[in-house]
C-alpha cells in the first residue's frame, strides 16, 4: 500500500474543483461551485463542489465525498488507482516499492516506445507527403472523419519503407529486442523490418490509464492482397483478449447513459462517435471474449451488440449472445437485414434519425433469432425445432428467474408454443447442463488428486490447452502457452507415445491451417467452465483464472510420467538384449533418474 505521508501528499495538494472539473463544467456560485450531475441526465445543475471543505455533493443521485470518492464513482477506479492519478496530476513521486508491477522498470520501457510509436505515426500523417497522400487522404476523403476526431483518436499513419519505424526508434536509443519485445519490429538474424507498414494506424489505449498499449494497422492499398486489418502481437501489456477498443474515450459516456454498444472494428467506433453515439467500444476485430464483456460490466449491465449486417457479423452476434447472457447482462442485438454496417449506417442518417433507427431496430436475443430464422430458413418443422432449442439453451443462460420466466412467455409468445412444453424441454437442457457439470468436476478433480499414469489424458490436454489458449502469454518464461510446449518437447526431445496424438502434434508445430479442422473430426472438446458448480458450493480451481501455472503443472506431469516410461524401457531393453554395455546402461539410467527426481520435487513428490 501507499504509504500514509505520501497519501497526505497527494490529498493536500489536490484542488477537488480543478479535478472535478475535468470531467464535469463547473461555474462558480459563491464559495463554491455547481454543475451538471454526471450520473443523472438532467437540465437544473444539482452537483455542488465546496473547495474549502475539499467535499462534493451530487443531490440528485444522492452521492457525494472527497476528491478521492469522486474519481471512484465516475471513473470507476480503485482507491489505489484513484491516488495514483491525482499524484501524477500533480507531479508527486510515489516510492517505487508501493507502485503496481504494471509500472515496474521492464513495462515502463514497453510503454516508452508505444508512446513514441504514437507520436512518430502521427507526425508521419500529419506532416508527411506519404502520410497526407495515403494516410489523411484515406481518412478524410474515402471514410469522411473530421480532423478533429482523427486527433481525438490519435490516428497515424505507418509509412511503407521497410523499416522506417525501427529505424528512427534505434536512433533515439530504444534497443532492438525490446522494440521486437512491443510487438511493433521483426528482427530475423541480422534483419529487421516493420510490422506495419503502408497502414492507417489505431492506437489502443488502456481502458484506465490512457496509455497507449498495442496498435491495429488497417491496410489502405486497394491492389494489395495483404490482411486487411492487422494488430500488434501480444506482450507483457498487450491482451487482446482484455481490451476493447475506444473504452478509454468512451467510458464516460457509457456510464452516463448507462448503455454500451459493441462493435467489430476501429472505424465503426470512430465513425459512430463522430456521428454522436460516443458510448460504443469495439472487440479490436476478434471474437467477442468473456475477458471484453466483464469490462463492459464494469461500466454498465446495459450492452447493445451492433456488428455487421453480413452473414459474418450475424455469426458474431449469434455467438456473443450466451457469453453476454451468462454475465448477467441486459443485452439486445440490432438487425441490419441489408447487410450495411454501423459505419455506413453512421453517415447515413442525421443524430436524431440514427437514434431513432438504432432504438426501433434493437431487438431481444429472441426476436433477434427469430428474424434470423425467417431470413435464412424456410418453414421447416426440423429446422424449427432446432431453432426452439436453440433459443431455449439461451434462456438456460440466464440466471435471474423471474427476467428467466419473461422470457419464457416471450419465447411462447413468438414461436407460437406453449409455454408448458417450453418448460418441459428448458427442463431437460438444464438436467444435461448439470450432468455435463458433475462430470467435468470429477474429471477435474481426477486429474488435481489423483496420480494417474494416463498419457492420452495429458497429451489431448496439452492439445486443447495450445487450441484454447496458444496465443496466451505466460508471464513467467515471457512465451505463450504454444511456445511453451513447443520448447518442452525440443528440449526434453518427447514424442507422444500414442501415433493419433504425434499427428496432432506435428500438425499443431508445424502451423497448418488444417489442424483446427483436424482436432475437431478427431476429439472431443470439454468444458472446463466451472463458475456455476462454484455458485452451488462446489470449489474448483479454474484453468482460466490459473491457466500459467495451470500449463506448467500439466507439462510437469507429462515429462514426470514420460521420464518414468523411458525409465522401464531402458531397463526392459537392458535384460531383452544381449552384450550390452552395463556401464552405459547405469549411466543412462542414473542420468534419467536424476531428472525423474527434479521433476517429482517440482511437482512437490517425495521419492
Amino acid at each position: 500500500m501507499i504509504s500514509k505521508k505520501t497519501i497526505q501528499k497527494i490529498l493536500s495538494s489536490s484542488c477537488i474543483e480543478n479535478v472535478i472539473g475535468d470531467f464535469v463544467e463547473l461555474k462558480k456560485s459563491g464559495i463554491n461551485y455547481r454543475g451538471l450531475s454526471p450520473f443523472s441526465n438532467e437540465k437544473t445543475p444539482s452537483l455542488v463542489v465546496s473547495p474549502t471543505k475539499k467535499i462534493w455533493k451530487d443531490f440528485s443521485s444522492g452521492k457525494g465525498g472527497n476528491i478521492i470518492t469522486f474519481l471512484m464513482e465516475h471513473e470507476h477506479f480503485t482507491y489505489v488507482e484513484s491516488l495514483r492519478y491525482l499524484a501524477k496530476r500533480y507531479g508527486i513521486n510515489i516510492d517505487q516499492k508501493f507502485l503496481n508491477r504494471i509500472d515496474h522498470k521492464k513495462y515502463e520501457k514497453l510503454y516508452s516506445i508505444q508512446d513514441y510509436a504514437k507520436h512518430f505515426f502521427i507526425n508521419q500523417l500529419s506532416f508527411t507527403k506519404e502520410g497526407k497522400e495515403n494516410g489523411l487522404n484515406y481518412l478524410i476523403q474515402k471514410r469522411g472523419l473530421h480532423m478533429k476526431i482523427i486527433q481525438k483518436f490519435e490516428l497515424g499513419y505507418a509509412p511503407i519503407y521497410w523499416s522506417s519505424f525501427t529505424d528512427h526508434a534505434l536512433k533515439k536509443g530504444f534497443k532492438i529486442w525490446d522494440i521486437k519485445k512491443s510487438g511493433l519490429s521483426i528482427v530475423k538474424k541480422y534483419n529487421h523490418f516493420d510490422c506495419f507498414r503502408k497502414r492507417v494506424m489505431f492506437p489502443i489505449h488502456h481502458s484506465i490509464s490512457g496509455r497507449v498499449i498495442g496498435f491495429g494497422g488497417r491496410n489502405i492499398d486497394s491492389i494489395s492482397s495483404t490482411t486487411k486489418y492487422i494488430n500488434s502481437s501480444e506482450s507483457e501489456i498487450f491482451q487482446k483478449s482484455k481490451i476493447l477498443y475506444g473504452l478509454f474515450q468512451t467510458k464516460k459516456n457509457i456510464i452516463k447513459e448507462d448503455l454500451c454498444y459493441l462493435v467489430e472494428g476501429y472505424t465503426d467506433v470512430i465513425s459512430l462517435y463522430q456521428s454522436g453515439i460516443k458510448n460504443v467500444v469495439s472487440s479490436s476485430g476478434i471474437s467477442l471474449t468473456v475477458d471484453q464483456i466483464l469490462l463492459i460490466k464494469k461500466f454498465t449491465k446495459n450492452i447493445i451488440l451492433f456488428y455487421d449486417g453480413d452473414r459474418s457479423g450475424i455469426k458474431a452476434s449469434l455467438r456473443g449472445i450466451n457469453m453476454i447472457l451468462e454475465q448477467t447482462m441486459n443485452l439486445r442485438i440490432l438487425f441490419i437485414s441489408n447487410g450495411e454496417d454501423p459505419d455506413s449506417i453512421s453517415k447515413k442518417y442525421s443524430i436524431s434519425q440514427l437514434k431513432d433507427f438504432l432504438s426501433k431496430n434493437s431487438y431481444n436475443f429472441i426476436s433477434f433469432k427469430q428474424k434470423i430464422y425467417e431470413k435464412f430458413h424456410q418453414d421447416d418443422p426440423i429446422k424449427k425445432s432446432f431453432f426452439v432449442l436453440n433459443i431455449l439453451n439461451s434462456i438456460s443462460k440466464i440466471s435471474h428467474v423471474i427476467q428467466k420466466e419473461l422470457y419464457l412467455q416471450e419465447a411462447s409468445k413468438v414461436l407460437r408454443i406453449r409455454q408448458e412444453v417450453l418448460m418441459d424441454e428448458l427442463e431437460k437442457i438444464n438436467k444435461k447442463k448439470k450432468l455435463r457439470t458433475i462430470s467435468t468436476v470429477q474429471e477435474h478433480k481426477t486429474f488435481f488428486y489423483e496420480k494417474k499414469d494416463d498419457f492420452p489424458f495429458l497429451e489431448e490436454e496439452l492439445i486443447r490447452l495450445i487450441l484454447n489458449y496458444g496465443s496466451k502469454i505466460i508471464t513467467k518464461y515471457n512465451r505463450t502457452v504454444k511456445e511453451e510446449i513447443l520448447h518442452v518437447f525440443k528440449a526434453y526431445k518427447l514424442r507422444s507415445f500414442l501415433k493419433d496424438n504425434q499427428e496432432i502434434f506435428d500438425q499443431i508445430f508445424s502451423q497448418k491451417e488444417k489442424t483446427f479442422k483436424f482436432l475437431d473430426n478427431r476429439k472431443n472438446q470439454k468444458s472446463y467452465s466451472l463458475s456455476k458448480w462454484d455458485k452451488k458450493g462446489i470449489q474448483v480451481p479454474s484453468k482460466e483464472d490459473h491457466i500459467d501455472q495451470y500449463v506448467i503443472d500439466i507439462l510437469l506431469k507429462y515429462k514426470y510420467l514420460y521420464i518414468s516410461k523411458l525409465i522401464k524401457k531402458e531397463i526392459q531393453h537392458h535384460k531383452t538384449t544381449k552384450n550390452n554395455d552395463r556401464k552405459y546402461f547405469l549411466k543412462r539410467i542414473m542420468y534419467l533418474t536424476n531428472i525423474k527426481n527434479k521433476l517429482s520435487k517440482k511437482l512437490h513428490r517425495y521419492v
